[in-house]
C-alpha cells in the first residue's frame, strides 16, 4: 500500500514509519516535510493513503486537505495527525474529507494499521456509491460482512445517546469486546472461515441483547455494545456477563468446531468520561486490561486503572526520548563457577535512570518498548554496548589468561528481524569480540511464532561460535521441544525455583530434576537468583555449573563491576 506522509517533524515521521513497519501489512511510505512538497507529490502520482500533519510550516492541515480533495481525481484516504486533542477540529477535518483524526501520542502499530485499513475501506465504499445517497448512507453506517452497524454508524448513535442521557439523566455504558486469539483461526483455517466465524459471533451476540441495545462491529474482531437504561445503573454488568457467556458454546464452522473467548471492557458514561471519544477510550483501556489479566473475562474502567494508564502513557512518551538523552544504562551482573566462585561471565541488563522518576525497573518499560516498536532499537544498542564492554575487559585480562562470556538478552523483535544474523556478524566485527565470548539469551515466548524459521537463523549464528541460553527454563510450555529444535547450550533455571526449593519438598525435587536434566542433557546449567550460601550449595551439589544472584553481586554499572571483578584479576 503506497502512503504519503506529510509532516515537518523528522522525529514524528520516524516514529510513524517505525509503527507502520511493525504492521503485518506492507506499506511503501514517501515522505514530505512541507505542504508544498506534499501537494506536488500527490499531484504527480496516486497514493492509497495520505497521513497529514495538521500543523505545517507553510500551511495548516485544513488548507492542504481542501487542496488535496480538489486536485485528486480518485478518492484518496486522508488521515489527519495532530499532537493536540480538539474535538471541533477533528469534526471539521472529517467534514472536509479526512477519514480519521489521530493523536500522535497515541499512534502505535495496531491503531495506525487499523485506522488505515478502516479508512481505506470507507473511502472505497464512498467512491463506489457516491451516486446513490441513500444506499451510501446505509453502507457507510453498516458493516458489509456482519450487517451490524460499523464504527461510523456507532459513533453517530453514541453521540445521539449521550445527548439524550444529558437531558434525561439516563444511565449509559459502552461495552467493548475483542475476540481472543482470532488471528490463530485465520492462520490455521483461513480468512474465509474467519469471516464465517465473525458472522456467527455477531449473530450470537445480537441474540443476547435487548431490543434497545445497539451492537456494532468496529473492524477486525472487535465489537462494541451501547447499553442505556433509565432506572437501573448496573444493567451493563448483566449485559456484559451475557455477552461473555455467549462464548461458552462451540461455533460450528463447517467441518470444524471452534471454541473462542473474548476480552470485554466496560466504561460508564459520566463515571469514566463525559464524551464519546473519551468513553470509547476508557472502554478500550478496560478491554486491554482484560487481555492482560488472562483474557476471556470482563474488566470495568476505574480511577485506579486510569492512573495506571496515565503512568503507562508517561512511561511511553518518556521512553521515546530516553535513549537520545542517555538515560538508558547497561548494568552487569556476575556469573561465577559453582565450585570455585570465580567469575566466568556476566549478564548485561538494562536500567533506566529517569530524570524525575529515578531508577525504573525493566519490567515496567521493556513490555511497553516492545509494544510501541522501540524494543529492537533498544535491544541492538544493549547488544553493541555489551560487546564493546566485553572486548575492553577481555583485552585488559589477556595477559592473565582469564576469559569469560558476556550474556545478552535477545527480544522477540530482534529474533523476528530478517537481518539478525547480519547484525550479529557486524557487531562482532565492529567491536572485535570473539563469537565464543558472546552468549545470547532467548525465552520460549520469543520462539512461539515461526519456530522452524527462527531455528535456521539461530543455527547459523551458533555456527559462528556464539552460544545460546534458554532463559527462564522450566516456566514455559514446551522447553524440551525447544532444546531439541534450537541450538541451546545453556539452560538458565528461573529464580522462582531457587526461591522456593527450601519451602516445599516438591519444589526441592523439581529444582533437583531440572538441574539433573541439564546435567544429563550435557548442557551448561545456570541458577539465577542465588541469594544465600545454602541455595548456592544446594545447586552445586546437584551438578549446577554456574551461579548468578545477589549473593555474589547485584547488577552494577560497568565502572563498579570493573573495580569489583576485573581489576582484582590484573597483575599487581
Amino acid at each position: 500500500m503506497d502512503l504519503l506522509l506529510i509532516d515537518d517533524d523528522e522525529v514524528d515521521r520516524t516514529a510513524i514509519i517505525r509503527a507502520l513497519r511493525q504492521s503485518k501489512l506492507a506499506f511503501n511510505v514517501i515522505e514530505a516535510n512541507c505542504a508544498f512538497d506534499g501537494l506536488n507529490l500527490a499531484l504527480e502520482r496516486h497514493f492509497d493513503g495520505i497521513l497529514l500533519d495538521y500543523l505545517l510550516p507553510d500551511a495548516n492541515g485544513l488548507e492542504v486537505l481542501i487542496k488535496l480533495n480538489s486536485m485528486t481525481q480518485e478518492q484518496t484516504v486522508v488521515l489527519m495527525l495532530s499532537r493536540y486533542e480538539d474535538e471541533k477540529l477533528a469534526q471539521r477535518c472529517i467534514e472536509l474529507g479526512a477519514q480519521d483524526f489521530l493523536l500522535k501520542d497515541e499512534v502505535n502499530s495496531r491503531i495506525l494499521s487499523r485506522s488505515i485499513r478502516y479508512a481505506k475501506q470507507r473511502a472505497s465504499m464512498a467512491l463506489a456509491l457516491r451516486n446513490s445517497h441513500q444506499k451510501l448512507k446505509e453502507l457507510a453506517e453498516h458493516d458489509s460482512l456482519t450487517k451490524l452497524m460499523n464504527r461510523y454508524g456507532f459513533e453517530l448513535c453514541l453521540n445521539r445517546a449521550i445527548a439524550r442521557a444529558k437531558r434525561s439523566n439516563d444511565f449509559l455504558a459502552v461495552i467493548l469486546l475483542d475476540l481472543d486469539d482470532f488471528k490463530a483461526i485465520n492462520d490455521t483455517l483461513g480468512h474465509q472461515t474467519g469471516d464465517i466465524l465473525l458472522v456467527k459471533v455477531a449473530s450470537r451476540l445480537s441474540s443476547v441483547l435487548r431490543d434497545g441495545d445497539v451492537i456494532a462491529r468496529l473492524g477486525g474482531d472487535e465489537f462494541v455494545v451501547l447499553v442505556t437504561d433509565n432506572d437501573y445503573k448496573y444493567f451493563p454488568m448483566i449485559v456484559a456477563n451475557r455477552l461473555l457467556k455467549a462464548f461458552e458454546e462451540v461455533f460450528g464452522l463447517g467441518d470444524n468446531d471452534v471454541m473462542i473467548g473474548a476480552s470485554i471492557g466496560v466504561a460508564f458514561y459520566n463515571e469514566a468520561a463525559s464524551n464519546s471519544s473519551e468513553l470509547m477510550k476508557c472502554a478500550d483501556i478496560a478491554m486491554y486490561r482484560a487481555k492482560k489479566m488472562g483474557r476471556n473475562q470482563i474488566q470495568f474502567y476505574s480511577e485506579a486503572l486510569d492512573r495506571e494508564v496515565r503512568y503507562r502513557n508517561h512511561i511511553e512518551s518518556s521512553l521515546r526520548m530516553a535513549q537520545k538523552q542517555n538515560e538508558l544504562k547497561v548494568y552487569y551482573q556476575a556469573q561465577v563457577d559453582s565450585k570455585t566462585h570465580q567469575i566466568i561471565g556476566m549478564e548485561a541488563l538494562i536500567r533506566w535512570l529517569h530524570p524525575q522518576d529515578g531508577l525504573i525497573s525493566p519490567d515496567q518499560f521493556l513490555p511497553i518498548a516492545e509494544e510501541i516498536g522501540l524494543m529492537e532499537e533498544i535491544g541492538d544498542w544493549i547488544l553493541l554496548e555489551a560487546c564493546r564492554q566485553a572486548q575492553q575487559w577481555l583485552k585488559q585480562l589477556a595477559p592473565t589468561g582469564h576469559s569469560f562470556t558476556m550474556a545478552v538478552n535477545l527480544s522477540a523483535s530482534q529474533i523476528g528481524h530478517i537481518d539478525l544474523y547480519e547484525k550479529i556478524v557486524k557487531m562482532l566485527a565492529e567491536t572485535g569480540l570473539s563469537p565464543k565470548a558472546l552468549e545470547l539469551e532467548i525465552t520460549e515466548n520469543c520462539l512461539i511464532e515461526e519456530p522452524h524459521e527462527h531455528a535456521k537463523v539461530l543455527d547459523k549464528i551458533a555456527q559462528l561460535g556464539v552460544r545460546f541460553a534458554l532463559d527462564d527454563f522450566g516456566t514455559g510450555f514446551s522447553s524440551l521441544e525447544h532444546i531439541k529444535l534450537f541450538p541451546i547450550s545453556v539452560l538458565k533455571i528461573d529464580k522462582s525455583f531457587i526461591a522456593s526449593y527450601d519451602k516445599d519438598e516438591k519444589d526441592a525435587r523439581l529444582l533437583t530434576a531440572l538441574l539433573n536434566f541439564a546435567y544429563g542433557f550435557n548442557v551448561i546449567s545456570v541458577a539465577e537468583g542465588i541469594e544465600t550460601v545454602e541455595q548456592a550449595e544446594f545447586c552445586t551439589e546437584r551438578h549446577c555449573d554456574v551461579l548468578q544472584g545477589y549473593l555474589f553481586s547485584r547488577p552494577i554499572e560497568a565502572s563498579e563491576f570493573e573495580a569489583k571483578f576485573i581489576t582484582p584479576l590484573l597483575p599487581k
